[in-house]
Formats: structure tokens, sequence, C-alpha cells
């Protein structure tokens, strides 16, 4: 029966995290699609860099509440059929969360890179992991003036955090760590282009000017 709850989990995660603000915000309120703007990333920082910080920072909210209502209604649902689970449940949830943000399937499955999903989905699995990483990415893009840098780091530090607060000597722990690690990996994947980029110094820097 755990399957079915685990199943439920992932549905949910992917299609709230579908719901991609950045494609329906830049089409509604902007007239025009995100994704033929800058870098093409539907995601809040080409829409901030393309049609100013406000829109930008409503993406990001937004993002930030629908990861949350995806996550917390697994919780809700995993802490009445299934306690034990309540935290491999919750970042199934997260981790296809991610997913359905960078592959939505209402927008052709072209989205963004699930930065703010992901770092909400560590919110939801441990609010430690959450404080660790939100530092990590603060510092290096103050540091750098690269939110993609501070988005790899911000990633990289989720399964690197994890370990102090879980128990590996449970399934339920072991389950946990693994999605830490593919929602990290996916995030990282997506910003492969933007390492090459920094590397080659070619990298647009953190900027708060309307396009």
């Amino acid at each position: 029966m755990i399957f079915v709850w685990f199943l439920i989990a992932a549905a949910v995660g992917y299609f709230v995290g579908s719901l991609n603000y950045s494609i329906i915000f830049s089409k509604l309120v902007m007239h025009s699609d995100v994704r033929t703007k800058g870098s093409g990333n539907a995601g809040s920082t080409n829409m901030m860099r393309s049609f100013g910080w406000g829109v930008g920072v409503s993406t990001l909210i937004v993002d930030f509440l629908k990861t949350f209502v995806a996550t917390f209604a697994i919780w809700a649902l995993f802490s009445f059929v299934c306690p034990d689970w309540r935290q491999t449940g919750v970042a199934l949830c997260g981790l296809c969360c991610v997913l359905g943000h960078c592959f939505p399937v209402f927008f052709k499955f072209k989205g963004g890179k699930g930065v703010a999903v992901g770092g909400i989905t560590s919110l939801m699995v441990d609010w430690r992991c959450f404080v660790i990483i939100v530092i990590t990415f603060l510092v290096f893009t103050a540091i750098s003036k690269y939110v993609s840098l501070g988005s790899v780091m911000g990633a990289l530090a989720f399964p690197a955090s994890l370990p102090f607060f879980t128990d590996f000597g449970t399934a339920q722990g072991i389950a946990t760590y693994i999605m830490s690690i593919l929602t990290a990996g996916i995030i990282i994947i997506l910003h492969r282009k933007n390492i090459v980029r920094i590397v080659k110094g070619e990298e647009h820097r953190l900027t708060f000017k309307k396009k």
C-alpha cells in the first residue's frame, strides 16, 4: 500500500511543479514568453533580467509557495497514513516538483532549472539543510555575482548537509538521502552551460536593471 502513497506523492509533485509561473506570468502579464528572452530559461532570474525585478521576485515567491503547498500536502497525508515514511514522501514530492518545474507537461517540457523549488524542498525535508543552503547560495552569489554559481553550490549543499541530520541506519533515511542527491543532480546538470560560461568568463553577473 505504501507504493500507492509514494505514487500519489510523485504525481502531486510533478503536476504542481509543472505549473511554471515564469511562463504563466510572462504570458499573462508581459504578453510574451520568457523562454524567448535572455537566457531562454523559464526561471525567476531570467524573469528579473528580462522584465524587471518586480516580476522576477513575484515569480520566485509563487514558485516557493507552489512547492510548499505540494510538499505540505504530502507531509500531512503521510503523517496520517505512514508517518515513518513522511520525510521520504516529502523528499519524493519535492524531487518530482523539481522535475515538473524543469520539464513541465503543460508547457512542452521546457521549463526552468529548479533552484527555488529545490530550495523549498530542502526546507520541508529538514529546515537545517535549508539554512545551510541559503547561506551557501548567498555567500557564493555575493562573492562572485553569479546567481548560477550560487545555485550550483546551494544545490550541492543539500546532499552535503543532509547526512548530518539523517539516520542512515534506516531505509527511510537512505531513501531520503538518495532523493536529495537526485534533486541536486538535476539542478546541477541543468546549469552545465552556465558552468562552462563561468569558466570562459561569459556568464552574466547579477543585476537588477531591466533590459
